[in-house]
């Protein structure tokens, strides 16, 4: 019995040890089970916080690399002035009363030479490069094609304020092609007039539409009220900002390749049935090699010509010499008869584009060197 009592006490103590065995196991694995976990929630946040960090930057990335790039400017810029820039003053050897010369760069027009450039002047038909942009930004190119019947009141407008026409006949089919050509080499009025009723129903709705693009580039000192350039006292501009439409028509593939086209001949019809043979103005008046001796040779591309009394003659031009730097100069109010002599304006001052203005001489034309002489 005494035994049996013994028995049962060592039992009962082993069974206390056991459970206080397993009870202190169990803490242990608890722990040691807690600590894992702890450890491994740890690692999953590091992870998760690795792999947000990596999305993030993939994200960015993503952002950064589908992010439009810069996106040249719609219009060209005003030029600038610097210490650089030559006031040509009264200097005999620039006959014009308003003279801009530029050199263009991707960062901006660097203004190299310039007489009054701001002030208003009469554009004449150098109006005509804001007719072109004016008409192409309102019918596209698409419209090359679309034939127009010479209407014989414009023929007949234009002939009674003595402007020049570019021999159309009333009735006859002309295509836009033929017309943008009509305008820009010999300075057709009535093609003008014809393209502007055309694109805008008639002269006065287009002169309104040249006026909100000019609102558009900024320019201050230009107000349109016809599409040819005929006198008129508020039709003005300035050569600083007939620079800036010029620049802008370049921008157009289709507006260069007409102002830099010396001889187009229009669509055979039966009132001509050789076409018309139309000559440029500008590039009939130059004989090309005037600048070649300058230390930076140049060579004069295209441009438009200008002429009312009250205006004087005037010439827009762009020219590059062999590195492809681009020039432009602007002539205004040179004497009033004597076309040649904005030529030699014009030439005159591209030579101050690699020469000191005290170095320079003026160049002079003579038509008898001009085979092709335009004068209209």
């Amino acid at each position: 019995m005494a035994k049996q009592k013994k028995r049962r006490s060592n039992a009962a103590v082993n069974l206390v040890f056991a459970l206080l065995l397993t009870g202190v196991i169990g803490t242990g694995l608890f722990y040691a089970g807690k600590s894992l976990l702890d450890g491994r929630s740890e690692l999953i946040q590091a992870e998760d916080s690795e792999q947000e960090q990596q999305v993030t930057a993939a994200v960015t990335t993503a952002v950064t690399t589908t992010t439009e790039p810069e996106t040249e400017p719609p219009f060209p810029p005003a030029p600038e002035r610097s210490t650089e820039t030559v006031a040509l003053g009264d200097t005999d050897k620039i006959l014009a009363r308003n003279a801009v010369l530029l050199k263009v760069t991707p960062e901006g027009n660097e203004i190299l030479a310039e007489r009054d450039a701001d002030e208003q002047i009469y554009p004449a038909s150098m109006t005509k490069i804001m007719t072109l942009v004016t008409y192409l930004k309102l019918c596209g190119e698409t419209a090359e094609d679309d034939v127009l019947i010479m209407d014989a009141d414009v023929i007949a407008a234009q002939r009674a304020q003595m402007a020049y026409t570019a021999g159309f006949e009333p009735g006859e089919a002309c295509t836009v092609t033929d017309l943008l050509y009509a305008m820009m080499l010999p300075s057709g009025a009535d093609a003008a007039v014809m393209l502007a009723t055309h694109a805008a129903g008639s002269e006065a709705a287009f002169a309104e539409q040249m006026n909100a693009l000019a609102a558009e580039m900024g320019l201050e000192q230009t107000h349109f009220v016809n599409c040819t350039g005929l006198h008129e006292d508020d039709h003005l501009s300035s050569v600083n900002d007939i620079a800036r439409i010029l620049l802008y028509a370049l921008k157009d593939p289709l507006a260069e390749k007409v102002m830099s086209t010396y001889r187009h001949t229009t669509t055979v019809t039966p009132q001509h049935e050789e076409g018309i043979e139309l000559v440029s103005t500008t590039l009939s008046r130059l004989v090309g090699n005037e600048l070649e001796s300058l230390s930076k040779p140049l060579h004069l591309i295209g441009g438009k010509t200008g002429y009312t009394n009250p205006a004087g003659q005037c010439l827009a031009t762009w020219a590059e010499n062999a590195d492809g730097e681009m020039f432009v100069s602007v002539i205004a109010g040179s004497t009033a008869l004597k076309p040649l002599d904005a030529m030699g304006d014009t030439l005159t001052l591209y030579q101050l584009t690699c020469e000191p203005l005290d170095s320079i001489e003026r160049i002079t034309l003579d038509e008898a060197d001009l085979p092709d002489y335009v004068h209209n």
